[in-house]
């Protein structure tokens, strides 16, 4: 049996003004040396070299490597501050799938994580419904997002698992921001926004009564709190693409 999905007030699209301790942190002034063109292009190379041992790594996990391809091409655009990491959420797989891909060309790493998909994506177990997303508030929006500065919502700074009892404490969360023509209608929707958060429906708990399954945000990327942190911190200013399987976002609009 289903657990009950997500009231009202847990919805995606937050209230701006439910943020604490959302100081702004003053950036320190780094100085930067110009790099030579051989410099350039050995960084190029080493990207590349990265890369195709990070597609390696992916596909066995079940990323859609066209996709997580499509996401590199992206993230040189100069809107991603941060360029040696993203993510892409593969919603078209089964919710019981670790099916959220963190590729991090740092570590050399690809790593691969729970997700839930929008009540109006589709039942819990899968999403079937990928087009109106640009109508339907309460799915998933597809395409590249840029993931905005950790940041404490105080609904989510403490999230209780329903069934065992575990408690999860200083939680912290992330706002997103459209960056394709399509889907930055989530930038224009005050006083609501969309962002990526930890919940009970998506904890080791709520799994293990619902035959792996999760369940279902109100729009959000909503990710297990046992790794929540971890995830949106090394996210901050970089790239979430969100994808059905290998296909062209296009394919949904």
């Amino acid at each position: 049996m289903l657990a009950p999905e997500p009231g009202a007030r847990m919805r995606r699209r937050e209230f701006l003004g439910v943020l604490a301790g959302a100081a702004a942190c003053p950036l320190a002034a780094r100085a930067q040396s110009k790099a030579t063109p051989a410099a350039g292009v050995a960084k190029q190379d080493d990207v590349a070299g990265k890369l195709d041992s990070l597609l390696q790594q992916a596909e066995p996990l079940g990323a859609p490597v066209a996709a997580v391809q499509r996401a590199v091409a992206i993230l040189r655009q100069p809107t991603f501050s941060k360029k040696d990491v993203l993510a892409v959420f593969d919603i078209s797989q089964p919710s019981a799938n670790k099916r959220f891909y963190l590729v991090d060309f740092t570590s050399g790493q690809v790593t691969a994580h729970f997700a839930s998909h929008g009540k109006t994506n589709g039942p819990n177990a899968k999403a079937t419904k990928f087009k109106g997303f640009q109508r339907d508030l309460d799915m998933v929006p597809l395409g590249p997002l840029k993931t905005e500065r950790a940041q404490v919502f105080e609904q989510y700074r403490t999230i209780v698992d329903r069934y065992d009892g575990t408690v999860y404490r200083n939680l912290v969360a992330a706002g997103l921001e459209g960056v394709a023509p399509y889907n930055r209608y989530i930038n224009h929707t005050p006083p609501y926004k969309w962002v990526i958060h930890p919940n009970w429906y998506t904890t080791a708990g709520y799994r293990a009564k619902n035959n792996g399954m999760l369940g279902r945000s109100a729009g959000c990327i909503t990710v297990d709190p046992a790794e929540n942190n971890k995830i949106i911190t090394r996210l901050q200013g970089a790239l979430i693409y969100v994808t059905v399987g290998d296909a062209p976002i296009e394919q949904y609009l």
